[in-house]
């Protein structure tokens, strides 16, 4: 199967992810797009499969045919963000794109001002939105190149070591390593492939947390209110206030940040949560410890009328990889090898991968070729699809020692 025609059919499966749910996953339509995959890797001859019916993961292995010692994984999530609509997707492919803004109907334009990058793929076919919905490029394309590597190892001779597939649910959540099954997935290291760019390799992201904060007033007449009235509303405001204009719109790169989620309320209860991000430990820390002291504070004010709860939700994956440079290394040199220069970025958000290397599973993360995720703007750019599958079959050759390629290939098991 093309990768686009691939590509195409998974996307015309709505798997968005839903916040409010208390399942795993989150949506039945997970389930449906599981069950997809499982039919294909069956096709496929894999030489393991497992489907977890409870939770919606998803594993396939495929022993290698050539002697090495190293054993690779390679993971997508099936769930898309729900940022934005993400059924009925109707996309548009565009060949040989001209440089120009691309209208994606009458209220919505792609345009070449606001996203420059669309100038590196002049000549490429791109698909996008119809600008009512989002792709589902992320992750969606992601798994389509893990399928095209199967795919390729299955239909040729090439050389190849162990390799290990997953398919997680609700990672929009921050929830796809909730279930996760290390029986069923045991490489030595692991790539996540839901990043952007055609070469892209991180092996850094943000240290996280939550933030919910709980605000309870005294609302009387506000005639008679002098020295009696609580007003939570100004209390939220003035906890808002007390932060450093570090947000997301004001940050780049390895700049952290505070960000307000939500704030709503009356003069009674008031509730406000934000989410903290930092790749440096010490700086996170530093920043749950100052939105900690601003609560502190007015609550010697207000008697105790404030309550915050701070969660970590994953942390950097570079204090888990920093040591493993022959990860870092190989993966360059392999995406060099197709020439392709590597785009090494720190991830300004938190994959799959974060959990599990914090867990004892290195997990770097690689780019698919789709961008705007999350958007109506979305698009996806079929080369760099196939390209990227192209590093992800070069990666699992890469470990075959040359002295041993031509020796006896192993039978299945």
């Amino acid at each position: 199967m093309t990768i686009l025609k691939r590509f195409l059919k998974y996307v015309s499966i709505s798997t968005t992810s839903n916040s409010k749910s208390e399942t795993t996953p989150s949506t039945k339509e997970q389930f449906e797009f599981a069950k997809l995959l499982y039919t294909e890797l069956s096709e496929l001859g894999l030489d393991r499969i497992y489907f977890d019916r409870e939770h919606c993961y998803l594993y396939g292995y495929l022993k290698g045919n050539s002697i090495t010692s190293t054993s690779i994984g390679f993971i997508a999530h099936m769930d898309t963000s729900e940022d934005a609509k993400g059924d009925n997707i109707k996309p548009r492919i565009i060949e040989n794109y001209d440089g120009k803004d691309i209208k994606l109907n009458n209220d919505k334009t792609l345009e070449v001002k606001s996203n420059p990058d669309l100038l590196k793929h002049i000549g490429k076919t791109l698909i996008t939105t119809d600008g009512n919905t989002l792709l589902g490029g992320d992750d969606k394309a992601g798994i389509v190149e893990i399928m095209t590597m199967l795919e390729h190892f299955k239909n040729t001779n090439d050389p190849h070591g162990d390799i290990y597939v997953a398919f997680t649910p609700d990672e929009e959540l921050g929830k796809g390593t909730k279930y996760f099954n290390f029986y069923q997935f045991k490489p030595d290291f692991a790539y996540t492939v839901d990043g952007e760019y055609l070469g892209e390799f991180s092996y850094e992201n943000f240290n996280a947390a939550t933030v919910n904060i709980r605000i309870k007033g005294n609302d009387i007449h506000p005639g008679y209110a002098k020295d009696k009235m609580i007003n939570a509303l100004l209390l939220a405001n003035a906890i808002t206030n007390s932060l450093p204009n570090e947000t997301p719109s004001n940050t780049e790169l390895r700049e952290g940040f505070y960000h307000l989620m939500k704030l709503n309320g009356n003069v009674s209860n008031a509730e406000i949560k934000y989410i903290i991000r930092d790749h440096d430990k010490e700086k996170f820390e530093m920043r749950k410890q100052f939105i900690k002291e601003v609560v502190d504070n007015l609550n010697l004010l207000y008697n105790n009328c404030i309550s915050i709860n701070i969660k970590d939700t994953y942390y950097n994956m570079y204090e888990k990889i920093k040591d493993r440079n022959e990860i870092i290394e190989n993966t360059k040199d392999t995406i060099k090898s197709l020439g392709i220069e590597p785009i090494i970025k720190p991830i300004r958000g938190g994959t799959d991968g974060a959990n599990l290397s914090h867990m004892g599973l290195p997990c770097p993360n690689l780019g698919t070729g789709a961008h705007n995720f999350h958007s109506v703007y979305e698009y996806a750019v079929l080369e760099d699809m196939i390209k990227t599958s192209e590093i992800l079959i070069n990666i699992a050759k890469s470990y075959v020692k040359e002295n041993t390629k031509a020796e006896k290939i192993y039978q299945k098991s």
